[in-house]
Parts: C-alpha cells; structure tokens; sequence
C-alpha cells in the first residue's frame, strides 16, 4: 500500500506566511494544511493526521509557539514541531530545542532550508517507529 503524501500544517495568524509555505511546498508532493490560530490549528490536529508542524512564534490574544506545543504534547502520538521566526538568537535556539520542538527557521523563510527541516523532522520521528511518542519527548527533555 503506497503512503499518502506527507501532510504539513502551517500555523500563522498571517496569510502571507501561508501563501509562501504554499510556494515553497510546490515543489514537492506534500500536502499543506493552514491554520491562523492556536484554537484553529488544535482543531485540525484532532481531526486529519498531520505529518509535521511549522509554527509562528506569536498569535494575537497572548498565545505563542509553546502553547501550540503544548497541546501538541497532549496527544498519544504527535508530530515533530518546527517554530518559524525573525529575530533568532542563540536564547531562543536553546529555548525552542528544550521545549521539545525539532528545530527553528529564521524568516524570512529559505525555502531549499524549509524542505530540508521538515524533511528530516519527519525521517527522525519515523526512524523512530512512529511518531514522536509522550516518552520520548518526556526523556530528551531530561538529558
């Protein structure tokens, strides 16, 4: 049975960023889902299996990239994480790698770098059986 193409959701309360992970994704055979919130990306998490996750830092309404982890680290399986911003620095590298999320993109987005990321992001997840699993976040986040 083939596999169905990887399903990416891009979280951005900005339907620029969408526009652009949409050209960036073009290239490739996998599908991208959008969300503009937090609420609304939860909403999709629950209801379509979602390969990988790249995510805005912020949303209006106070809610940010770790809110978005965090009710991703609720589920029994979930997908590896990504956070696109401007403004990284060495803090917020560390910050966002400790969490738990794979990696950080620094925007303006690279799209050659994109692909990359979120191919190795799901290739780790899957080397690992599966997804990432509540265990083995709960053990990196330990060492």
């Amino acid at each position: 049975m083939a596999k169905q193409a990887l399903t990416v959701l891009s979280v951005s309360p900005s339907p620029r960023d969408h526009e652009h992970m949409e050209s960036i994704l073009s290239r490739s055979k996998w599908r991208l889902e959008c969300a503009s919130s937090c609420q609304e990306a939860w909403t999709i998490l629950h209801q379509a299996p979602i390969d990988v996750i790249v995510t805005e830092r912020y949303f209006p309404g106070g809610l940010n990239w770790r809110d978005l982890l965090d009710e991703v680290f609720t589920m029994r399986d979930f997908p590896p994480v990504i956070v696109a911003t401007r403004g990284v620095d060495d803090a917020l590298w560390e910050e966002v790698l400790n969490a738990g999320a794979f990696d950080l993109l620094p925007k303006p987005l690279d799209p050659d770098e994109v692909r990359q990321v979120i191919s190795l992001s799901w290739r780790a997840a899957h080397a690992r059986g599966a997804r990432f699993s509540v265990l083995e976040r709960a053990s990196a986040a330990a060492t």
